[in-house]
């Protein structure tokens, strides 16, 4: 009977002890990377500085004429995803992410290490020339990124630019060995709620994965709008086509076959919930890329 007591006063005081660690903020927790501020610079990095000065066409595949079906049916479905299926990637990372070790609580007290790890996520050519876009949380804290393209060859990936603001990245093969299928820009000012699209990622690893649905909403904000002149905030295309953890930075395209938005993410506990940001903002922030307007990042980490 003593035994029984003792065994669970000391489960006890280690249950209580572990939630009091929590609410101190103590014990082995990711570092704390702060909250990007909405009027957050475009990082630029060394190999954006070839890219000032010219045109948005020269960077992107611009749209061809409209080519609207008359009727939806699977036959059309199936011709704008094997159209498209070429230009998107599955994007794996390694990372090394930072850690903390808070044993008291005072501020500024702790050890700081780093954990070695791997991610995923999706991306897209925007250009012949080897030039891709993706999400800039996919890339968070990568020391090393691999493009695969459908054909299963993988590609060593630079990082040109960043907006953690928007949530956007650009980036470049490395070493092009050839011209790579791009996808054309749409506009996602013309698009309307209830018009069909196709999303196309990596999700959970799987591997190239179509799904499609409609745009349930536009220009729907889903965080506190700070109203200052400098600020910036996402207008995202909700839809409800299924975006899966792996798909963020995929494309989000027209039955034209023309992307109109970055897939981004998913209202975690619903269904059918999904946000992308619009290209009329991905445009945004590629002509700052070009502008050579942001923060020169000399010598980044992807």
């Amino acid at each position: 009977m003593k035994n029984s007591i003792a065994k669970w006063t000391v489960l006890w005081f280690l249950v209580t002890s572990l939630l009091g660690c929590h609410r101190l903020g103590l014990g082995i927790r990711p570092a704390e990377s702060g909250q990007v501020p909405p009027n957050a610079p475009v990082l630029l990095t060394e190999a954006a500085l070839p890219l000032a000065g010219a045109s948005l066409e020269a960077l992107v595949h611009q749209k061809a004429a409209a080519q609207t079906p008359q009727n939806m049916d699977s036959q059309w479905l199936r011709r704008v995803a094997a159209e498209v299926s070429p230009a998107v990637v599955s994007i794996y990372t390694r990372t090394l992410v930072p850690y903390r070790i808070k044993l008291l609580p005072l501020p500024g007290s702790g050890l700081h290490f780093d954990v070695n790890g791997e991610a995923l996520g999706s991306g897209f050519f925007i250009s012949a020339s080897g030039y891709l876009l993706t999400n800039s949380h996919v890339i968070e804290n990568a020391t090393a990124i691999v493009a695969r393209t459908l054909d299963e060859v993988d590609h060593e990936l630079i990082v040109v630019a960043k907006d953690r603001v928007f949530d956007l990245a650009l980036l470049k093969v490395k070493a092009p060995d050839r011209e790579y299928p791009a996808l054309p820009m749409g506009r996602s000012e013309d698009v309307r709620i209830g018009d069909w699209v196709l999303a196309v990622g990596n999700p959970l690893g799987l591997g190239h994965t179509v799904t499609h649905g409609i745009v349930s909403q536009t220009g729907r904000q889903i965080v506190p709008i700070d109203n200052s002149k400098e600020s910036r905030a996402i207008q995202y295309l909700q839809t409800d086509t299924a975006i899966n953890p792996g798909s963020s930075g995929g494309p989000l395209v027209t039955l034209d076959g023309a992307w109109i938005a970055v897939n981004t993410a998913v209202l975690v506990g619903t269904q059918g919930i999904s946000f992308c940001v619009p290209a009329k903002q991905v445009e945004e922030f590629l002509l700052s890329v070009l502008a050579g307007k942001g923060e020169l990042v000399r010598s980044p980490s992807p």
